[in-house]
């Protein structure tokens, strides 16, 4: 049996008409699994999740519509996006990360052409539903599940570093998105015009570089040396319950999988409104636009270094304690945002929100592999998405219909703050479940 498995994992590479990276026996191709997930998440999520608050200044200035009705579509695209989930997850187990990845990003680019023709705020709503949902199926969920695959006692440290894509992408173009939809600029037509072009010509390309686990390439998890597969493979036999595809109806029966859910998406809502109302909030208090969407990539490059953080101690410390420390910072991070009104006073936001932030993200994709196993990752992430886009979808949509009913941020801020940080402690209650007794 291990015989057979290592003549077949020892095979060459299927011949390709594309064979990228060939000299992959120098650096373990994860490694350039990870680069590639670095970039499919800072071109995914910087205009599609960073920039959306740039995006709702120019239409409000462009349409004169209210925040609530704009941070509506957000939601809305949350929403579906959580909908879409758990049919995303099963896509990526069945079919391979591959083919998800090439359709998700020609979905973000026809979403995007679609934007630049909006006229009401039905079409704002409707192109946004696309791009969300080609969002959710062209990066951060089929490439954490890439990065599962391919990596076992790396595994925190390796999302961590595929993670930081959203960061340096806001950091490089979320200030350069600002310029660009301006008047001043080229117009928030052409530039998501522009966009639309862009992601449907880097689909193809990009989704040849994905390999969609280690095996089919001649490689195991981790990049272990040829002498130690035999050991590797043998520790792999389904003896410890990581390497079952549990179906679905297993998973919604454990209560560790909704409490990780809930309490994910309790500390979601803060993301869904730091990334909609902040740079609108800044602006509320004094700074302009293009300033705070320099604080606001600033926060997103170092919360890039706290994913390698949360990454390395991912893999030192229990996950659930590392997420109720960070997802508390976090919380206190937001409750600061309020009281910025000079550029002076923004470092102290940067480093607090940019720290829970960034280390949650690694800890809160690693810790559903560790608790669930490889073959379940996918339906694991999808299916948890629902509950944590519904919380996501509430939060900037509370919090613009208390700014146009109060006139500021404040309460919505302290409100959802608290939400996250009861959240929070709920992660101390989550507990990795004995797989082999299910």
């Amino acid at each position: 049996m291990i015989r057979f498995k290592l003549e077949y994992m020892k095979s060459p590479e299927p011949t390709t008409s594309f064979a990228p990276f060939k000299w992959r026996h120098a650096v373990f191709y994860g490694w350039w699994l990870v680069l590639l997930t670095l970039f499919l998440n800072a071109a995914t999520g910087s205009p599609v999740f960073g920039g959306v608050g740039v995006w709702i200044d120019a239409l409000e200035q462009h349409f004169g519509w209210g925040r609530a009705e704009l941070a509506l579509a957000f939601s809305f695209g949350q929403l579906e996006s959580g909908l879409a989930g758990p049919v995303v997850g099963i896509l990526v187990d069945r079919y391979g990360p591959k083919k998800i990845v090439f359709s998700g990003v020609m979905i973000i680019g026809l979403g995007f052409i679609m934007f630049s023709q909006t006229n009401s705020l039905l079409m704002f709503y409707a192109s946004y539903i696309v791009i969300m949902l080609g969002a959710s199926a062209g990066g951060w969920l089929p490439m954490m599940t890439v990065i599962n695959n391919w990596f076992d006692k790396k595994r925190t440290i390796a999302m961590g570093f595929g993670g930081i894509g959203f960061s340096m992408g806001s950091f490089f173009l979320v200030p350069l998105l600002a310029w660009m939809v301006q008047p001043g600029g080229v117009g928030w037509r052409m530039t998501a015009m522009s966009l639309g072009i862009f992601f449907i010509l880097i689909a193809y390309p990009a989704s040849k570089l994905v390999r969609n686990s280690p095996e089919e390439f001649g490689e195991v998890p981790d990049g272990v040396k040829d002498k130690q597969v035999e050991e590797t493979s043998s520790s792999r036999l389904p003896n410890n319950g990581t390497e079952t595809n549990y179906p679905m109806m297993t998973i919604v029966k454990m209560p560790v999988f909704w409490v990780l859910a809930i309490c994910n998406g309790m500390s979601t809502m803060l993301i869904g409104t730091m990334t909609v109302h902040l740079i609108l909030a800044l602006r509320d208090q004094g700074i302009s636009v293009q300033t705070g969407a320099w604080i606001w990539g600033t926060t997103m490059l170092f919360s890039g270094a706290a994913q390698i953080l949360g990454g390395y101690l991912g893999d030192k410390v229990a996950k659930n304690i590392s997420l109720c420390i960070f997802g508390i910072i976090q919380g206190l991070g937001v409750i600061y945002a309020t009281s910025i009104t000079s550029v002076h006073m923004a470092p102290i936001f940067v480093v607090v929100y940019g720290l829970g932030f960034g280390a949650r993200i690694p800890l809160g994709t690693a810790i559903r592999g560790e608790y669930f196993g490889r073959k379940a990752f996918g339906k694991v992430l999808g299916l948890s998405m629902f509950p944590m886009m519904l919380l996501m979808t509430l939060g900037p949509y509370v919090a613009g219909l208390m700014y146009d009913h109060y006139g500021n941020y404040d309460r919505a801020f302290y409100l959802l703050a608290l939400v996250s940080m009861v959240g929070s402690v709920g992660f101390l209650f989550c507990k990795k479940p004995n797989l082999d007794k299910i």
